[in-house]
């Protein structure tokens, strides 16, 4: 190691200019006299004295003998063994300190985040709102709808289906395809596509510092992102009223990945014996899947939980189609894509 990185570690420890020339002079030199001390080191007499008292503060010198008084270098090792444990137990100190205070922003169990973070959680939802291609499902408090008003039209605007489940009360401005309203709160839940869910309890946003009060999920897992939806279409939208439903209009090729959507939709335009495209995996084998046919047929039970489309191709195989965790049809759908109305 050169002499210039010596004295730049030196400083890194807190040493200033002045302070690193004196003590490298006397390092190398021996005892001095502060006049000595002064021109060898380059230090300016007026500052010499300033320099000693400081060094001998830190425990790096001291001073010895009589008229003129030397100035002595402690044995650097000792002096620096003692500086280091100082420094660890300081160090020690600070990181217990800083544990007891930590908030992480996030955490990652499995495919599951948990936020702690306004700016965090809020940052995932605007992230899983841009990434929606077909279908956004949101409940949330009026506060926070204001905060991401803006991105929700655009999705809109852009094709996306939106289901709006708002908790409070006041007008709601048209930025979903349906709104429900409800002044009790529960839950936020946003469901994006069949790929993002997040959630946090209905305290969470109350807070008025920067923390969440308590937690928020980002949720990746497939089974819990069903069991949301779930939870979501059958046990939270029935009890909102609806305030705003836009008229629906069928302009085809039109993509579902809800196959309930699918099943309201050949309910109202009188759909059956239009041709459509399946994509998704056979139930039974859980191998892919890829047909085309005309729909000859659709279910849906009174709670409206149990839905699907009998699909019948031009070799005159019939399919049932389910949706999203099918068991008991044929082929569980992840798209359908209705192609053509049938006359």
């Amino acid at each position: 190691m050169s002499e210039k990185e010596l004295k730049e570690l030196l400083k890194e420890l807190g040493f200033n200019e002045y302070e690193v020339s004196a003590y490298l002079t006397l390092i190398k030199e021996g005892p001095l006299t502060a006049g000595e001390l002064a021109t060898l080191s380059k230090v300016p007499q007026p500052r010499i004295y300033d320099v000693i008292r400081t060094l001998m503060g830190k425990g790096l010198v001291i001073t010895m003998g009589g008229r003129p008084k030397k100035v002595v270098a402690i044995d650097p090792d000792k002096v620096f063994s003692e500086i280091e444990q100082k420094y660890v137990r300081k160090v020690s100190l600070v990181k217990e300190m800083l544990k007891e205070l930590y908030n992480p922003g996030e955490s990652e169990v499995g495919s599951i985040i948990v936020v702690k973070s306004k700016i965090t959680f809020e940052k995932y939802v605007k992230e899983a709102i841009k990434n929606a291609k077909r279908h956004i499902s949101l409940a949330l408090p009026s506060s926070f709808l204001m905060r991401i008003q803006d991105d929700l039209m655009r999705k809109k605007q852009m094709g996306v289906e939106i289901d709006l489940f708002v908790y409070g009360v006041g007008e709601v401005p048209p930025v979903a395809h349906k709104i429900k309203v409800r002044e009790v709160s529960d839950p936020f839940i946003l469901i994006q596509d069949k790929e993002t869910g997040i959630y946090a309890p209905s305290e969470a946003l109350m807070s008025k510092t920067s923390s969440l009060r308590g937690y928020a999920m980002i949720i990746k897992d497939e089974n819990l992102l069903f069991m949301f939806d779930r939870y979501f279409y059958y046990a939270l939208w029935p009890t909102g009223k609806t305030v705003y439903e836009e008229e629906r209009n069928l302009v085809l090729p039109k993509e579902y990945i809800h196959i309930r959507k699918l099943v309201r939709d050949i309910r109202l335009f009188n759909l059956v014996n239009s041709k459509v495209k399946i994509i998704g995996k056979f139930v039974k084998s859980g191998e892919p899947v890829e047909i085309e046919g005309r729909i000859v047929d659709y279910y849906e039970d009174k709670a409206k939980v149990i839905s699907n489309i009998t699909v019948e191709t031009e070799d005159g195989k019939r399919y049932i189609v389910g949706g999203w965790k099918s068991s008991l049809e044929d082929i569980e759908a992840d798209l359908l894509i209705l192609k053509e109305k049938g006359s």
